[in-house]
């Protein structure tokens, strides 16, 4: 390995030699240790003087003293050398994948109700890992895996651009909610036929919304009235909404499932129409995966069966 520095080319190897040399004062010990013959670190140390136009070391009856130049040189061969070793350490890091950055973009749903309590416990494995997570629409999120902005996104329905690979990572289902002073909350199910005979006030989610095109789309299909009493960006803010019993919702069972179990709100499922959709973790297959990505990548595929609907049924 070789450095230049303000024109002057060292050789990381005479280095090391020149600083066991100037701990030792021995060309003898210098030899051995390095496992080389006592001609080629005098030599070694020969090229080092020339390349540095300085000599460093004084040469008396065959023993060796520092000159000024060479104690000077001594200490800053100290410490090129501890920032090899400091460099090595770091680079062996993320080699092994101890360290390195992990860039996820997700949905909403995925993002703020899933992933949080995996990426904690990936963070514990590896506590040198930064990891970024960003809530984006879509559009945006394939966008950015195509550009190699991202490292993984986990959306909804596999992509169709040929540089992007999907692999199944949970099943979601999306289900009625409302509050328990509703009248539906003393229901175990609910039909279409039911929806289209009791038209129920809405609450949406915002234009571009997933959920929302989905829900506009059962309503054109089936002929149900649609009655939107307010439209809100968040999951949360629309839970805070069905609690106070302002209407009902469309949410995943994910969003709701804290609620639902002490009992502030009430989900009940459509039970003659498919609302179960999937989600894929998706990454740019023309990118290789670094070694932090890969532990991530099979971190988070093992963690499938954990999810509830999970395992594709």
């Amino acid at each position: 390995m070789k450095v230049n520095l303000a024109g002057v080319e060292m050789n990381i190897h005479q280095v090391n030699i020149f600083n066991i040399a100037a701990k030792t004062l021995s060309i003898t010990k210098t030899a051995k240790k390095m496992r080389l013959s006592q001609p080629s670190v005098s030599i070694q140390i020969k090229d080092l003087e020339d390349s540095l136009n300085v000599k460093l070391f004084e040469r008396i009856n065959r023993k060796i003293s520092l000159t000024d130049a060479g104690r000077v040189f001594y200490s800053y061969s100290e410490k090129l050398l501890n920032l090899i070793e400091e460099i090595n350490a770091v680079m062996n890091q993320f080699s092994s994948g101890d360290v390195g950055k992990l860039i996820l973009g997700t949905s909403n749903t995925v993002g703020i109700y899933v992933l949080p309590g995996f990426l904690g416990e990936f963070k514990e494995m590896f506590p040198k890992a930064e990891i970024s997570l960003t809530i984006l629409n879509r559009q945006e999120a394939l966008e950015q895996c195509i550009s190699g902005e991202l490292d993984f996104a986990f959306l909804q329905d596999p992509p169709k651009h040929p540089d992007l690979q999907a692999e199944f990572f949970m099943k979601d289902e999306l289900v009625i909610v409302c509050s328990p002073k509703h009248r539906w909350a003393r229901r175990d199910h609910l039909t279409m036929k039911m929806l289209t005979s009791e038209p129920e006030s809405i609450i949406l989610r915002e234009e571009g919304s997933g959920t929302r095109g989905l829900i506009e789309y059962v309503l054109k299909r089936y002929g149900i009235e649609r009655r939107v009493t307010m439209e809100m960006s968040s999951s949360e803010g629309i839970k805070r909404a069905v609690e106070a019993n302002l209407g009902v919702a469309v949410l995943s069972r994910n969003v709701i499932r804290n609620e639902v179990k002490n009992g502030s709100l009430a989900a009940l499922d459509i039970r003659d129409l498919n609302t179960k959709r999937d989600f894929y973790v998706i990454h740019n297959r023309k990118r290789k995966f670094l070694p932090l990505m890969e532990k991530f990548h099979d971190f988070i595929l093992a963690k499938r069966t954990s999810i509830d609907g999970g395992a594709r049924s």
